[in-house]
């Protein structure tokens, strides 16, 4: 079964959707007992980074993730689910302050540099540059330079090459659009909305042992 977070951000039901086209073995849910007995989980969301963390906080799922990581289940973060694997963000309405993230994945979550000649947030299509594709399980079946559905205006910096199986380019900058490490995965972009090559990567994930 796979568990997808229900922690209030944004909103999933395309991801549910998505989901369903595979397996009719998940559940939405809060609840931590059955999060337990799941043997995979999905932490979707879109939304700010702090309220993200917050919410994870108090449902007690920082804990609960680096938990179920250990016992050898694997994880899917998208979008702002993808950046809370990483270190910190400094995206808060506190000044001179970093959010630490969950520390599962190296690298620091920061705003696009050059707002002023490139539009922030980075929305729409864009491509994939640099699969790796003998280490990748996210990307089988998926070819270079296909195109993903992103809205987003922070993205990691200062992360481990080795850990990321993907970029996308933009504002003259290359940043991971995918991170793979062991039984932890991430995505940028929002897979459930990149049309067929985006269903085969959540079709991946599912179908993925571990």
């Amino acid at each position: 079964m796979i568990a997808v977070l229900d922690y209030g951000m944004g909103n999933i039901h395309s991801l549910l959707k998505a989901i369903s086209l595979f397996t009719d073995h998940f559940v939405f849910t809060k609840d931590p007992d059955v999060i337990r007995k799941a043997d995979k989980m999905i932490l979707p969301g879109d939304g700010h980074f702090h309220k993200a963390m917050d919410n994870l906080n108090e449902l007690g799922f920082t804990q609960l993730i680096p938990e179920f990581i250990q016992a050898g289940k694997s994880v899917l973060g998208i979008c702002i689910g993808y950046q809370v694997l990483f270190e910190d963000s400094d995206e808060t309405s506190r000044p001179n302050t970093l959010i630490p993230g969950l520390g599962l994945v190296k690298g620091k979550i920061r705003k696009f540099e050059g707002a002023s000649q490139a539009k922030v947030p980075h929305m729409g299509w864009n491509k994939l540059f640099g699969i790796k594709r003998k280490k990748s399980i996210l990307l089988r079946g998926v070819p270079d330079e296909c195109f993903m559905y992103f809205i987003h205006s922070y993205r990691p910096v200062a992360f481990n090459p080795e850990q990321i199986t993907a970029e996308c380019h933009y504002f003259s900058e290359s940043f991971p659009a995918v991170v793979e490490s062991q039984n932890i995965f991430g995505t940028q972009f929002h897979p459930e909305k990149s049309e067929k090559l985006g269903l085969q990567i959540l079709k991946n994930f599912i179908e993925s042992s571990g």
